[in-house]
């Protein structure tokens, strides 16, 4: 990476946006410490070894810049306020303290007297009309000392306009940060080059603002530096051999995978569009090197867990999923059932700041998703291959063409060769979820949805009767033509998902059974046989449940389903659960 900035010195700054965890602030952390110069011969002589033996060492126009230049570095992770005066001197605080620090680094005194009196005033914070222009205010006084431009480093930038919106005073803020964007990065003549990364690209859309001087750089287009952020291949491989970590295969009736086939299904998967086509297989670093910690030199029996997952709440991916429905969406549920979906997706456009409201734009939301890492780009050919191997069941399931409930398999075939072969528009892109860890993290997620102690409602109304249903399917079939689904189909779609949550094997499909053709079928443990769930005309009040044990069992999961009891649905599937003792009151 390293590398790369120096060889494209015509770019001023790059915004570079990646998941949480993938060595964003890892790599701002290498920057300044290769390119910062030491204040004193002391920390030279402590730092002058790090990068010794490493490729970027070798190459001698990378040296001729190592520890030459001043460095600013902020981080906008701390960033706390519930009101516009509490953000705004949060930014105020940030500033003041890099004052402090940076004049221990530098013979203030050397600086002339307004400087002098400028920089005392921005550090007790006496002088809050400068707070757009602080930042290039310091690269001219670092200039004078170091006889060298500045290089500028922010780091989770789009922290402090997410908290903005939290708080309703965005629109206040977003001015100020966009503010001391155009001062910093338009036309500063003493900066060399500047490196902001963050999730999320948005916030900074005004072409009057510095962010038009700005290259992006994102999973969807990055054509420098695609191969710096998350393991490749070849460094996993590495990764692995320094700990000791053997990559033979293993034996076991339940495990056929080698470890590395395991990480990538487990941790890969992501993939980053560059100027050579599309980087595939990248590894999570966060969950790799996690399994690293737990499993260095053994040899089998390994631990593959969820570490990204538990890396950092998703309170607000969970608001946005509840408030829009999203969780309905026929593409989502398609992507759960492991397909690959495509999108329209215009990347240049951000994401728009008010993606936290009520009523979202899908469009919004999917932005969200793929950047925040629930998602990666695949290819066509990636998605023409898994159209062609999508088990016939599962494409009358996830389709939205009601006929296909009805047709043979060749009809299926011949569904399958027009998706193979239609024309997509340029605005489309291919998506997928990336792997294992991230797939169970969706269920997490929407299990939680569906936690009734977090979103119970005032009254237990069951749900052929509830206006929240009611507008809830209204909605997800008014949204967008493409997203809409015959009301049979939504229910299934709705019942396939409860039941992917709770992780239910052995699921079965439009499949013949002594009472007709049902529409979802699951095994039954303890009796050894399925139990069957029906559809009929239409309405959701006509669903049957066939269970060849007794009338009434039958009954109780007919009652079960009308009322969607995700308690009831987990105790089929052998779960424990817990319940107050009015669930014992008999059923009217």
């Amino acid at each position: 990476m390293i590398s790369k900035l120096i060889n494209h010195e015509e770019i001023i700054a790059y915004l570079i946006t990646r998941p949480r965890r993938f060595g964003k602030s890892l790599n701002l952390s290498m920057i300044k410490e290769f390119f910062e110069k030491p204040i004193n011969e002391i920390e030279n002589e402590d730092k002058k070894f790090v990068f010794d033996g490493l490729e970027v060492s070798k190459d001698r126009k990378n040296m001729r810049h190592f520890h030459k230049y001043p460095v600013i570095y902020l981080n906008f992770k701390g960033i706390q306020g519930n009101n516009f005066k509490e953000i705004k001197n949060f930014l105020i605080d940030i500033i003041s303290t890099l004052f402090k620090n940076m004049r221990n680094k530098i013979e203030f005194e050397k600086l002339g007297d307004l400087d002098k009196r400028n920089w005392i005033e921005i550090e007790n914070k006496n002088n809050t009309m400068l707070l757009s222009s602080t930042l290039s205010f310091m690269c001219s006084c670092l200039k004078k000392f170091y006889k060298r431009r500045c290089i500028i480093l922010i780091d989770e930038y789009d922290k402090v306009l997410i908290n903005s919106k939290r708080v309703n005073v965005f629109d206040k803020v977003q001015p100020i940060i966009e503010g001391i964007f155009s001062s910093t990065f338009k036309k500063n003549t003493n900066l060399y080059f500047g490196v902001i990364t963050g999730c999320y690209s948005f916030g900074l859309s005004s072409s009057n603002s510095g962010a038009n001087n700005i290259t992006k750089c994102t999973l969807l287009n990055d054509l420098y530096f695609s191969d710096c952020y998350g393991f490749t291949e070849d460094e996993l491989k590495n990764v692995l051999s320094h700990f000791n970590i053997s990559d033979s295969k293993e034996k076991s009736d339940d495990i056929e995978d080698g470890i590395k086939e395991r990480l990538k299904k487990k941790y890969g998967g992501y993939s980053c569009v560059s100027n050579i086509g599309i980087i595939k297989n990248i590894y999570n670093p966060y969950s790799v090197m996690k399994f690293v910690q737990k499993n260095k030199n053994k040899r089998d029996n390994f631990e593959l867990s969820n570490y990204w997952i538990y890396s950092e709440k998703n309170e607000k991916l969970k608001n946005l999923l509840k408030n829009s429905n999203f969780n309905f969406n026929v593409k989502f549920l398609n992507l759960l059932c492991g397909k690959i979906v495509d999108l329209s997706f215009d990347y240049y456009s951000p994401i728009e700041y008010n993606y936290l409201k009520k009523d979202n734009s899908y469009k919004d939301i999917w932005k969200v998703l793929f950047f925040s890492g629930y998602l990666t780009v695949a290819d066509e050919e990636e998605y023409k291959e898994n159209i062609k191997n999508m088990n016939d069941k599962m494409i009358k399931i996830t389709s939205n063409e009601s006929k296909l409930m009805e047709i043979d398999s060749k009809e299926i075939q011949s569904y399958k060769n027009i998706l193979l072969e239609k024309k997509e528009s340029n605005d489309i892109i291919y998506f997928k979820i990336p792997n294992q860890e991230v797939l169970e993290c969706l269920h997490h997620l929407i299990d939680e949805l569906n936690d009734k102690k977090k979103y119970k409602s005032k009254k237990k109304t069951p749900i052929r009767k509830s206006k929240k249903l009611k507008k809830t399917t209204e909605s997800t079939e008014s949204t967008e033509s493409t997203e809409s689904l015959p009301p049979e189909h939504f229910y299934q779609l709705f019942l396939m998902q409860l039941f992917f949550n709770l992780n239910v094997k052995g699921l079965v499909t439009e499949q013949e059974s002594g009472y007709g053709i049902i529409d979802i079928g699951f095994p039954n443990e303890k009796e050894k046989k399925k139990i069957r769930i029906k559809s009929d005309n239409f309405e959701l009040s006509n669903y049957w449940v066939y269970s060849e044990k007794s009338e009434e069992l039958k009954n109780l999961l007919k009652i079960s389903i009308l009322n969607f009891d995700v308690e009831f649905l987990n105790l089929l599937c052998g779960k424990i659960i817990e319940f107050s003792f009015d669930k014992l009151s008999p059923i009217e």
